[in-house]
């Protein structure tokens, strides 16, 4: 107990601590525990003892959890836990691991005292695949909905069906995918019979839930759960909160404003109308959503009977041998989302041939191959032309048509996560072409990465420590054949080997032998590379200028700045 703040009462000799002992306000013995008159109690909330039998030597464990377990420190701990997972880089992340502790127990304070209110939202804007607005939560609030959702998460996964893809362990895009084609396959009896897909989508979904419906669901829900009294009523106070908490009555925003406007009235939280709508951008939103949508699976799969349908938050597909039927479901699930969920369908679905494809998540989807969707690919062909905006630039000099790669580490690794990312997505279609039209079509990136079995790999990067000038030498020069090497060293920048013999010859530095253990090294100061370039390029000859960064194990971190290439 005194690791945690409290102080270890006079007397106490209990050789083992049992259950939560940050959460838990009253102890009592284990022996013997229905006699109350074999027993020692304290109340840590007015400091109270009950004095029975202090000093016997029986073991005590925890008998009530202060007011609910869902609130105590350990949770809101876990909590955080979660929330933090792989975004504790994140400057919101940093900013709260300051005095995480005494944040987490105020945290949980405010929550045992009905005090917990939450606190204002980013917005801002997101332009791809279209413009809609995102309000983030503060980070304090997103523990809460971690601490809220895995309560509700032990409730509903077990009467979720099994095809609900979004937001769930173990599921997402790709086995939506995989199962999706698993479907095709069955229902056209291994591309044996005709069959039709429908694919159905809810307009403006997040816009349109009805926070009334939604909390009822969710009120429902705990009634016919087994669940302590006061864990339930905590639970339904905080989701009370949450659900009906208007993120747009206190926010901050971040971006252009004047942009807002070009937001369709009904895709903006701003024009939803009174307790309508849930912020994209939320783990709450993600799994109310699921909650929302689940009496639209039980209809399709119990009422509807459809034996073939799956889900990703509001896209979803019935496939069946008959697009008669397909369409009386359709106009059947049409009726139930306007009269039970308040929710309309976007209208320009009908029944397609499974063989034509479904256009699902990123991917179009056929009974025996899977391709990358062509949106996917244009998004990916213009981040590309922004980066080479950036980083490349084509110049003549001297006569020359010179190719001039600006490589800044930090431009270097946001690109490589651009790449890595649509190659992750690529990697689970039959894509291997496209990967390699990829690098083939923008040549300029074989000069920073190398495509090895679908994954990039940064050429001018070396993996382990330098242990000396001569290995950096080794490397760079194994990794830029062709290329005059300016190593930068301090205020100068210096050439070695058959660099420097050039140099000496046609830039006019003096060559001097043994020096830095090198055969030959010529220098000249780091004011004079831009010039020196220009003579370099003029006499035909690349070059990379080797920038010096930190100070290494052994010797000076360094890496390529920049590539200035000569064409044929």
């Amino acid at each position: 107990m005194q690791g945690v703040g409290f102080r270890r009462p006079v007397g106490f000799r209990a050789a083992k601590w049992e259950g939560n002992p940050v959460a838990s306000n009253y102890w009592s013995s284990t022996t013997n525990a229905n006699n109350t008159n074999n027993a020692w109690n304290v109340n840590f909330n007015n400091g109270n003892v009950n004095n029975n039998n202090k000093t016997n030597n029986n073991y005590v464990r925890a008998v009530r959890a202060g007011k609910c377990s869902l609130l105590s420190f350990r949770s809101v701990y876990n909590a955080y836990l979660d929330c933090r997972k792989r975004k504790r880089g994140t400057i919101n992340a940093l900013r709260f691991e300051i005095g995480a502790s005494e944040k987490l127990f105020d945290l949980a304070a405010d929550l045992q005292k009905d005090a917990y209110q939450p606190s204002r939202s980013v917005c801002f804007l997101t332009a791809s695949p279209k413009l809609r607005e995102v309000f983030a939560a503060d980070f304090r609030d997103r523990i809460v909905h971690h601490l809220v959702v895995r309560e509700l998460e032990k409730l509903y996964e077990p009467c979720f069906i099994y095809d609900s893809y979004a937001c769930r362990m173990r599921k997402g895009t790709q086995a939506a995918v995989r199962r999706l084609q698993g479907f095709m396959l069955r229902v056209t009896k291994n591309s044996k019979v005709a069959a039709y897909a429908l694919q159905l989508d809810i307009r403006s979904f997040f816009t349109s839930i009805d926070k009334h419906i939604l909390f009822g669901l969710l009120e429902q829900k705990l009634m016919v759960k087994e669940m302590p009294e006061i864990g339930r009523a905590t639970l339904l106070r905080l989701l009370r909160i949450i659900v009906f908490h208007d993120c747009t009555s206190s926010y901050v925003f971040k971006g252009d404003r004047a942009l807002l406007d070009n937001i369709p009235p009904h895709k903006t939280l701003f024009k939803a109308g009174p307790d309508k709508g849930l912020p994209i951008g939320n783990l709450t939103s993600q799994f109310f959503a699921n909650v929302y949508l689940h009496e639209l699976d039980l209809f399709i799969k119990q009422t509807l009977r459809c034996r073939f349908y799956l889900r990703y938050v509001d896209d979803f597909l019935l496939l069946d041998s008959s697009p008669e039927q397909l369409l009386a479901w359709r106009g059947l699930i049409t009726d139930f989302l306007r009269e039970k969920l308040s929710l309309e369908l976007k209208a320009d679905s009908v029944p397609r041939r499974v063989t034509e494809g479904s256009d699902f998540l990123g991917y179009i989807v056929r009974p025996n191959y899977i391709l990358v969707r062509r949106r996917v690919v244009n998004n990916l062909k213009a981040k590309l032309a922004v980066f080479r905006k950036k980083m490349v630039s084509e110049i003549c000099i001297g006569g020359k048509q010179v190719i001039k790669i600006f490589l800044q580490p930090e431009a270097v690794i946001e690109l490589r996560q651009v790449i890595a990312s649509y190659l992750g997505h690529f990697r689970h279609a039959d894509a291997y072409k496209l990967t390699q039209s990829v690098f083939e079509k923008h040549a300029w990136l074989n000069m920073i990465f190398t495509l090895r079995d679908g994954s990039i790999i940064e050429r001018l990067k070396y993996k382990g420590c330098f242990r000396s000038l001569k290995i950096q030498l080794f490397f760079y020069r194994s990794r830029l054949a062709g290329c005059v090497l300016l190593f930068q060293v301090g205020g100068y920048v210096e050439m070695y080997g058959r660099d420097a013999v050039f140099a000496g010859q046609y830039l006019n530095c003096r060559v001097r032998c043994g020096f830095r253990g090198m055969d030959y090294a010529a220098g000249f100061p780091l004011r004079l590379t831009e010039k020196v370039t220009q003579k370099i390029v003029s006499l035909g000859r690349s070059c990379s200028f080797i920038a010096q960064g930190g100070d290494g194990r052994y010797v000076k971190n360094r890496y390529v700045r920049e590539v200035v290439w000569v064409g044929n």
